[in-house]
């Protein structure tokens, strides 16, 4: 009985772990998609429209 608690106990230690590394890689994943999609819009924004006369699209709207 008392390896069994034992056991859990480490199994559990164990899935909190994996669980917080888990959601901390998803937290860095997020922040470069972020960081990405940012620069993407950026380039969008500064886009300039083939007549030379503004800018192609407003992506902000």
């Amino acid at each position: 009985m008392e390896m069994q608690i034992a056991s859990t106990a480490m199994a559990m230690a164990m899935d909190n772990l994996q669980n917080g590394l888990a959601v901390g890689m998803l937290k860095k994943t997020m922040e470069a998609s972020a960081q990405t999609m940012e620069a993407i819009t950026d380039m969008l924004d500064n886009m300039p429209s083939p007549d030379g006369r503004g800018n192609l699209l407003n992506v902000r709207a």
